[in-house]
């Protein structure tokens, strides 16, 4: 099975740099992309995530927010509508990653069980982070750990952004692309470009500025970056620039 995937961006936010590197780019602004993905190819689309509006954004952040498309817009230039998304895979159960969820009315949606868990009782430095009405009560698939999803697609256990975020591995036409989950941009595997120290060991990547746990954050991120032959990085802002990956051929 060959997969298309295509990124579709809600909405922008400003973001000071080091929350997405950790212990570097602090005070260094970026406006990053809040996407959604549709991956075809098989009998019936798949979601990965299903993003924020601008304007729920606006009122949970105190940087600012910008709107560059409406969700039912996003599906219709994949060329689906709400009620035909039947499959959604969420990688996480932050606000910007399934504030949308609740507008598909015939979706099933796949997290993982400690994910779950620790969105329903978050600590309280995540707590602003889980908004509980966005999540509660979606019809849920409950997996706990790496998951053959369907054909072609594998759901990756990689922990450390939070608890049970969860990357997803598509098999596609130019090799095996991986929709990160855990949010950062494409700076956090190519760690030589910013160093933190003047120091001779390089670290092989660099983990999300934001993180439960940031060794597990830092092995999750090597793991992605070793098996992906295409990387997507959830938050780069190249994700605004992509009609679908891999990229037509001319």
């Amino acid at each position: 099975m060959s997969y298309i995937i295509h990124p579709i961006v809600t909405a922008r936010i400003a973001v000071d740099t080091g929350r997405l590197t950790y212990l570097r780019n602090y005070g260094k602004r970026a406006w990053l992309p809040c996407p959604f993905y549709v991956i075809t190819g098989g009998p019936e689309p798949v979601l990965v995530d299903t993003s924020a509006s601008a304007d729920l954004m606006s009122h949970l952040r105190l940087e600012p927010v910008e709107h560059v498309l409406d969700f039912q817009e996003g599906l219709a230039s994949a060329g689906f509508s709400l009620k035909e998304i039947r499959i959604v895979i969420l990688t996480h159960l932050m606000y910007d990653h399934c504030a949308n969820s609740k507008l598909l009315p015939n979706a099933r949606f796949t997290v993982q069980k400690r994910e779950l868990d620790f969105a329903l009782a978050p600590h309280p430095m995540f707590a602003g982070s889980y908004q509980r009405n966005l999540f509660e009560g979606l019809p849920c698939e409950i997996v706990d750990g790496d998951q053959e999803f369907m054909l072609g697609i594998k759901l990756l256990l990689t922990p450390g952004h939070s608890p049970g975020c969860q990357s997803v591995a598509v098999s596609t036409s130019a090799g095996l692309a991986i929709i990160t989950g855990f949010c950062c941009i494409q700076e956090n595997f190519m760690p030589q470009l910013n160093q933190a120290w003047k120091t001779d060991i390089v670290p092989d990547v660099i983990p999300p500025g934001i993180h439960t746990d940031m060794l597990q954050a830092y092995e999750s991120t090597m793991r992605v970056k070793e098996l992906a032959d295409i990387l997507i990085p959830i938050h780069d802002p190249i994700m605004g620039t992509k009609k679908q990956i891999p990229e037509e051929k001319a």
